[in-house]
């Protein structure tokens, strides 16, 4: 017997709240209000631009994260490349993503915005690599021949917390050298160690790109708590990987959303994807890890049950992140795409090995929830239970009445309505999302992605 048909004939009953307070949190949150003038600013101001001479190539990585207003950025850098009289193309840069091909990762631009139509400039692709150099007492280093090609490379690579590891450096243009311009090659040989491999060589790893190819630097995107671009930097190549790069993560931790109570006895994810993080949810917020060999202390909140209901369409079924939730749905199950999955999970090594993992299944919408419930060592009058939409969207939440008194001592939160918590006859949940649709603005990340 299947397991969807196995899970249909399972219930555990419990109660649940009738009604939930609608909370909306508020961060303090700078913006850039003109993203093609930041980005130009960035090229010029870093001393990136000056090293090149027209009539030369540049090859622009772009990644496979959401970043907010990614297209309208590289555009910007592609036509300011074009006014000096170069000739700009764009390239891949996201190790194994996309299924590991070239036209997969080609696939992964386009849903983010970025097509040969909407930035003006051919965009080249190929998993090929050739090594560029080896850190002392480490891996050798690689980078594609797809940007090897041109004169010049730039990256256009957020600065952000990384969702495995902590150190000086995380998420940035120090990490996209080895992994995004080192493909799949790269992000095999960083993942094999788990995270003390990035701990110990992102570091040595920048100045050899620096002096051993053909990269010039990076347009780095700070964002703010509402995946907004908050700053855009420029980094010259001999300042990635440096004090200035760590300069910069310090300042996007500082901007981070969070979610705002230090206990929750159940959290609720209307969808998870790798759109939303390379995690499926962003372990910075949910504060959990699950990798082996490493402490779990991650994060400052404390969260006894995860309940994933969902998945983003763009994440096309790979579940990276799922295991680290606790229970999930039969909706979820019927659209895991375990090849894509898998290939993630086994080139992320360690990584990989626990996040993969299928949670607690359950039939429906209701029946997850009252698991959850049942799971989370809390009478359900009193168990403190968070709905999200997912780990960017934080500025609106969904709270049991348990929480009322948390959300009044919060300086950034207020209800601003009570919904009931209720559910269909399939017994998916019609509310609070499907009640909020009207009244709500789009999320910040939706429009962005």
């Amino acid at each position: 017997m299947k397991l969807i048909e196995q899970i249909q004939q399972l219930e555990f009953p419990a109660p649940l709240p009738e009604k939930l307070l609608v909370v909306e949190q508020r961060f303090d949150a700078p913006k850039v209000d003109d993203l093609r003038a930041a980005t130009r600013k960035a090229l010029e101001e870093s001393g990136i631009l000056g090293r090149m001479q027209a009539g030369e190539s540049v090859a622009v990585g772009a990644g496979s994260r959401g970043i907010a207003n990614l297209p309208i950025i590289v555009r910007a850098a592609v036509e300011r490349l074009q006014e000096a009289g170069l000739k700009p193309y764009v390239v891949p840069a996201m190790g194994s993503h996309g299924g590991a091909t070239a036209e997969g990762q080609k696939e992964m631009l386009a849903e983010l915005g970025v097509t040969e139509a909407s930035i003006g400039v051919e965009i080249r692709a190929t998993m090929e690599v050739k090594e560029i150099g080896r850190i002392p007492n480490g891996p050798p280093l690689y980078q594609g021949l797809d940007s090897m090609a041109a004169d010049h490379t730039i990256l256009v690579s957020r600065i952000k917390p990384h969702t495995d590891f902590r150190s000086h450096l995380e998420s940035g243009p120090s990490k996209m050298c080895v992994i995004g311009l080192g493909k799949q090659h790269g992000a095999a040989l960083m993942h094999a160690g788990g995270g003390a491999n990035f701990q110990r060589y992102l570091e040595p790893a920048a100045p050899i790109y620096a002096a051993n190819t053909n990269f010039r630097g990076a347009i780095c995107p700070i964002e703010n708590a509402y995946d907004e671009t908050a700053e855009i930097v420029g980094l010259a190549a001999n300042e990635v990987g440096t004090a200035k790069e760590a300069a910069c993560l310090e300042r996007a931790k500082s901007l981070m959303a969070s979610l705002p109570f230090p206990e929750i006895d159940v959290l609720v994810v209307r969808q998870l994807g790798k759109n939303i993080s390379g995690t499926g949810m962003d372990t910075n917020i949910i504060s959990r890890l699950m990798i082996p060999r490493q402490p779990e202390h991650f994060g400052t909140i404390d969260i006894a049950v995860i309940a994933v209901l969902d998945l983003t369409e763009e994440t096309h079924g790979n579940v990276s992140g799922l295991g680290l939730a606790n229970i999930t749905t039969a909706r979820v199950a019927e659209k895991i795409d375990w090849v894509a999955t898998y290939t993630n999970a086994a080139t992320s090594g360690i990584f990989g090995m626990f996040r993969v993992s299928l949670p607690i299944t359950m039939a429906d919408d209701r029946r997850a929830l009252q698991v959850a419930v049942r799971g989370c060592a809390q009478e359900w009058e009193t168990a403190r239970m968070v709905l999200i939409r997912d780990t960017l969207a934080l500025d609106r939440l969904w709270v049991s009445p348990s929480l009322r008194q948390a959300v009044a001592d919060h300086p950034r939160l207020r209800v601003v309505d009570e919904v009931p918590l209720a559910f269909g006859m399939q017994g998916n949940m019609t509310s609070p999302w499907q009640l909020s649709a009207s009244s709500e603005p789009e999320p910040a990340h939706a429009a962005a992605r």
